[in-house]
């Protein structure tokens, strides 16, 4: 498997992505993963799964205005 299908599946594990999300879709491309984690968002949520309450997530601009 290569690895961003498998980092995909791990963030699934972790509870950042939900299960039906684009990058579990057999057409997906890494570039799809990449889309998601852009923004910062995905990984900041990973982060305070992981050790909980390291961010405040409150604080985190869940519409961030990113250039393609």
């Amino acid at each position: 498997m290569e690895y961003w299908r498998q980092c995909a599946h791990w963030l699934i594990r972790c509870r950042v992505l939900p299960q039906t999300h684009r990058v579990t879709w057999e057409t997906a491309r890494a570039f799809d993963l990449a889309q998601s984690l852009r923004d910062g968002v995905l990984l900041c949520q990973l982060l305070n799964n992981l050790r909980p309450q390291t961010i405040n997530l409150k604080e985190i601009n869940l519409r961030p205005q990113m250039s393609q």
